[in-house]
């Protein structure tokens, strides 16, 4: 199940990742199905994207994963169609603190690449700056063979 309720998404990034608001953010939250026709709460969440900073034809993407095991392909093609498709970007970045070894790795099998790296501009290490170009996503249709 999926909440899209900019308020509510923003806040479950605000509390895990200290996002701050801005106009042009946008999310989703994932829940399991047995929380249908119920107000989900925080915990419950296992998977969470959200896109701000669309400025020309690159945003940014932040992502938390509780569970791993809960992504799904889908869930996968729908995180790229909307920047991509939806929101015709040409370009995505994620940030990532270089200590984080579990988000690196997961978003470079995504086929995000390092584009920079700025020292000491993490929580706890440097910042790293990862990107997609759209022509490399292959989670997207129109790039799909």
């Amino acid at each position: 199940m999926q909440y899209r309720d900019g308020h509510m998404v923003h806040s479950y990034f605000e509390h895990e990742l200290g996002l701050h608001w801005s106009d042009d953010f946008r999310g989703v939250l994932y829940v399991p199905d047995k929380y249908v026709n119920q107000m989900a709460e925080q915990q419950h969440v296992v998977v969470a994207v959200a896109y701000n900073a669309f400025i020309g034809r690159t945003c940014c993407m932040h992502s938390v994963i509780k569970r791993p095991e809960a992504v799904t392909r889908k869930m996968v093609r729908e995180t790229f169609e909307f920047p991509f498709e939806v929101c015709h970007c040409e370009v995505v970045m994620a940030l990532v603190d270089s200590t984080n070894k579990a988000a690196l790795r997961f978003d470079t099998r995504l086929g995000f690449h390092e584009a920079a790296r700025i020292r000491t501009g993490g929580t706890d290490g440097d910042l790293i700056v990862l990107e997609m170009q759209r022509a490399d996503c292959r989670w997207i249709k129109s790039n799909l063979h």
